[in-house]
């Protein structure tokens, strides 16, 4: 998910690290001071707190925890791959659900006034992104499951329009005449097999499979930019957003920068345990998943009846009227990070057990590789 951020890593340390030593953040905590801003007070800092990412994740969360504007508004995030020391000056250190290395190198009194967090965006069904229990005191969790606290970090979230725009005579079927299309980078997926599966609906429908899996790449991956695909694939209806393993609440990218293209397609999911993890997040009728047919044949019937039917089509796309959906950081979760780190005693008791059993339950993440789809 991170990858590329992650690739030069050391080059951008320095720099991080330039803007505003962590030294003179830590200096500086002890000496500003709250400031009121009209009627309601914003806490800008009687103390500034010191967040250290000590893992690959520190490029990522750079980008996402942004404190500005937030009534907390006194948290300031450094990532340090090298330092022990700025590991243990911090007020919360945040690492990855393996990181064994921490725990040898921070002191007992140290560790005993700091809030620790496990940061993860990815599936609980690989191994290797399983809460570790070796790592069995932290604080807190930031996922993007909602039961992480103090923050969860969803891919995407849906939005009511305040104004009720309407886009009406709008015909999204227009000139669309190819089925669905998909891009897979990571040709690997968890106990069902995504590829397969695709090529298997594209026996009932019309389409194309992109990507590094495939050696066609019409439009590489550039990040989260994916305004090329509006502009390649303006003819395609359907894009299939399977994921690489179906967990709970694993909602990712895919689907969202579906909704959010304005290239207009509907979004043919497959992911999660259940249909309703998408209906409580996503805007009313405004996808199709795999879940609700009884087979792949049954899906492939109905696409195909989307192919011919442009009114079916076009009702998949009235949600745009009342909803908009955005792939930005949740800036409400960012906020209630800063504040938890200012009032830490619903956090001291260490949630490591209760929320990592959870996360690394495998029933939490469903099964297909021996049964149809």
């Amino acid at each position: 998910m991170y990858k590329n951020l992650v690739k030069n890593h050391q080059q951008q340390e320095s720099e991080i690290f330039s803007t505003q030593s962590t030294t003179e953040v830590i200096k500086q905590r002890s000496t500003m001071e709250t400031q009121t801003n009209s009627s309601e007070e914003v806490v800008r800092a009687e103390q500034m707190k010191l967040i250290l990412s000590i893992d690959q994740s520190g490029p990522w969360l750079s980008e996402m925890l942004n404190f500005e504007d937030c009534q907390y508004s006194n948290c300031v995030f450094r990532h340090s791959l090298n330092n022990i020391s700025y590991a243990q000056q911090a007020d919360v250190l945040i690492f990855g659900p393996n990181y064994e290395q921490i725990t040898l190198q921070v002191p007992a009194e140290v560790r005993q006034r700091q809030l620790w967090f496990v940061f993860s965006l990815e599936s609980p069904a690989f191994s290797h992104n399983r809460f570790n229990k070796v790592i069995n005191s932290f604080n807190g969790s930031m996922t993007y499951s909602p039961h992480s606290i103090p923050a969860h970090f969803p891919y995407g979230l849906m939005k009511q329009k305040a104004d009720n725009t309407s886009e009406g005579g709008v015909d999204y079927a227009k000139n669309k005449t190819k089925g669905a299309y998909a891009y897979v980078s990571n040709c690997y997926s968890h106990q069902y097999n995504r590829l397969e599966t695709m090529r298997h609906l594209l026996t009932y429908v019309n389409g194309d499979i992109f990507g590094s899996c495939t050696n066609q790449q019409p439009c590489p991956r550039k990040g989260d930019d994916f305004t090329c695909e509006a502009k390649v694939h303006p003819q395609y209806r359907f894009y299939l957003a399977f994921e690489n393993s179906l967990c709970k609440d694993y909602i990712t990218e895919k689907f969202w920068k579906t909704l959010e293209n304005r290239g207009y397609f509907i979004p043919v999911a497959l992911g999660g345990l259940s249909i309703e993890e998408y209906t409580d997040v996503a805007p009313p009728d405004s996808f199709i998943h795999v879940y609700n047919f009884s087979s792949i044949e049954a899906l492939g019937k109905y696409l195909q009846h989307l192919m011919n039917d442009d009114a079916a089509y076009n009702r998949y796309h009235e949600w745009r009227h009342s909803y908009t959906v955005t792939r930005e950081t949740n800036k409400k979760s960012v906020c209630s990070l800063c504040e938890s780190i200012n009032h830490p005693e619903s956090l001291r008791a260490a949630q490591s057990h209760l929320f990592a059993d959870e996360w690394n339950n495998q029933s939490n993440c469903k099964n297909l590789a021996n049964r149809s789809v």
